[in-house]
């Protein structure tokens, strides 16, 4: 057989970087995936709670701010602390475990969770699911349409980059079987989960919080940054409605887009996407950004809109943390999770003609009103997407439904 140097020279960059995912993916499951952490407070309780989430969120180290889940998770044992517990924390893949010693089990979708639905019946101990997606059948149902919209806009498909779940199937049985069900999100959110469960007292919903990282740049041009658009993003870039972002700037040179985050796992998406982007010169790349960092506080200073055409969310932190920290006016779905009434422009169907529609509707805006509604977008979420009003309202929640099922 005849090697060709320059095709192994092209495909040397792919397997190494398939390697080394599976290598640090290997790495993540013998190191974390199956901690088990025993009363997190040392308190010594006789009433004991299993959570199962993040075990990393009590190591002592300062928690980390590139994702929620942690301070999630420790706020949460921290409520069950207040509420008379002893919190133990397992990872959401653990399995064999022995649930009759808990009075209660709390957790997202997992292994670790889903287990103590099959446990002793006679040790039956109560059932906290904490959803952090969308429901179910309604992020499938949106999955279909975005996949269709693509698809009708290019001429193919790009599934891997969507969501087709939060988690996996399981996540609706968890919520559907729990004792009680706490959805991370808006009245949106939780409307989805209880038109598909008959049990609807049992579901309560809360808002998620920001992390308020640098200070806001607060006077700035908006004549001049009304045309710059920022989409503020992880994995899921057809879910998140990044291909929405990228089509639009094509389309439209005299705006410009900086595209902060993004999977670089998701290669179908850049291998299509990336020789458009280059071909553009209104498109930046920025990566991954510390929040913490003076490139973000730059980045929010130098952009007007925010842009969201998520199809399913749990509230989205990345939104919060752009508008608590920035002045931009938000335009988004109402799957973004988040109420933020009529401080920026709410688009109903997540497709690109909309969005489109949207946005160029903005240029008609006078520029005083523009600012101010980005003002009061980020005076809303500074004022009530605290973590502090997370912590009260998943405290009141907690004491509300361990009361009710004694």
């Amino acid at each position: 057989m005849k090697i060709c140097l320059s095709e192994i020279s092209r495909l040397y960059p792919i397997v190494k970087r398939r390697v080394a995912n599976t290598l640090i993916s290997w790495l993540q499951k013998l190191l974390l995936s199956e901690q088990y952490k025993k009363d997190v407070f040392k308190k010594r309780r006789t009433r004991r709670v299993l959570m199962c989430h993040l075990p990393e969120a009590f190591t002592g180290k300062e928690l980390p701010k590139y994702h929620s889940n942690f301070t999630e998770c420790y706020t949460i044992a921290k409520c069950f602390d207040r509420l008379g517990y002893s919190v133990d924390c397992v990872s959401r893949t653990k399995t064999d475990i022995d649930y009759s010693q808990y009075d209660i089990v709390f957790g997202i979708n997992g292994n670790a969770f889903m287990g103590a639905f099959s446990t002793d019946q006679k040790v039956r101990p109560l059932k906290i699911f904490y959803s952090v997606g969308g429901e179910t059948f309604f992020n499938y149902r949106e999955t279909a349409l975005r996949n269709k919209d693509f698809h009708d806009r290019h001429g193919l498909w790009l599934l891997s980059s969507n969501r087709y779940v939060p988690g996996d199937v399981r996540t609706y049985y968890e919520a559907n079987l729990s004792d009680a069900v706490i959805c991370l999100g808006d009245e949106y959110v939780f409307s989805h989960f209880v038109a598909e469960d008959k049990q609807n007292d049992k579901y309560r919903w809360l808002p998620a919080f920001f992390f308020p990282t640098i200070k806001p740049t607060v006077k700035k041009d908006f004549v001049q940054c009304r045309k710059e658009i920022l989409w503020f993003g992880s994995s899921g870039m057809v879910h998140k409605g990044l291909d929405i972002a990228i089509d639009f700037a094509i389309k439209h040179p005299e705006y410009r887009l900086h595209i902060c985050g993004g999977s670089r796992q998701e290669s179908d998406f850049w291998n299509y996407y990336m020789p458009k982007i280059r071909a553009n010169k209104n498109i930046y790349l920025h990566g991954f950004v510390d929040i913490e960092s003076e490139k973000y506080a730059q980045i929010l200073s130098q952009c007007g809109i925010l842009l969201n055409p998520t199809i399913s969310e749990g509230g989205a932190v990345s939104v919060l943390n752009v508008l608590g920290n920035g002045v931009l006016l938000p335009v988004y779905s109402e799957a973004t999770g988040i109420a933020l009434s009529d401080v920026g422009v709410c688009v109903p169907n997540v497709a690109y003609k909309d969005f489109e529609e949207a946005l160029l509707a903005l240029e008609a805006m006078p520029v005083d009103v523009f600012e101010q509604k980005a003002l009061r977008a980020h005076l809303l979420v500074k004022d009530n997407y605290t973590i502090e009003k997370y912590e009260e309202h998943m405290f009141a929640y907690l004491k509300e439904i361990i009361e009710k099922n004694r």
